[in-house]
């Protein structure tokens, strides 16, 4: 039987995937549309015993021209971490394998608070052998009710210090 899914986290948001998407796009056209052609260019009329060293040095953006597409795919894909009955998971993307964990599994909850502590930034669930599932709050879901959750789930000492944190 497949667990009830009692929360969807994504962890970006529509707004912000269009945002980043943006500012890659705009990262990857400036160098494959402006500095590839220029430096193809430049390398034509130059001499071919300098070009060794001439094609490392402008190749260079171009090599990290790929850094903004592995994020902007990245975003496209947005992981999603489930809180379900059974536990938690969270989908992998391109670095990394799924994660899931059962209740049992989880040793404790970490929470991260704004600068000042108000808020409820994140939150990093640990299980007995080291793996973590971040959970942020950037995805439009309550996350105070994630916590009130969790902390049914494992108890109040798994959640020692999320205890302070108030909404």
């Amino acid at each position: 039987m497949t667990p009830h899914v009692l929360y969807e986290i994504p962890v970006a948001t529509v707004p912000v995937r269009l945002v980043m998407g943006g500012v890659c796009m705009l990262f990857v056209l400036a160098i494959f549309g402006w500095w590839l052609p220029r430096v193809v260019k430049y390398l034509r009329d130059r001499s071919s015993a300098r070009n060794a060293v001439v094609i490392g040095i402008f190749l260079l953006p171009v090599a990290l021209g790929f850094a903004p597409l592995i994020i902007l795919f990245s975003l496209i894909r947005n992981p999603i971490t489930y809180v379900t009955d059974a536990g938690v998971m969270e989908e992998g993307v391109f670095y990394g394998q799924p994660v899931s964990f059962a209740w049992s599994d989880i040793n404790h909850v970490d929470c991260h608070s704004t600068r000042g502590g108000s808020r409820l930034r994140s939150m990093t669930l640990v299980a007995s052998d080291g793996r973590r599932i971040e959970i942020g709050n950037a995805s439009g879901v309550d996350i105070y009710s994630v916590r009130e959750l969790l902390q049914n789930q494992l108890g109040s000492a798994a959640m020692h210090y999320c205890r302070q944190l108030r909404p």
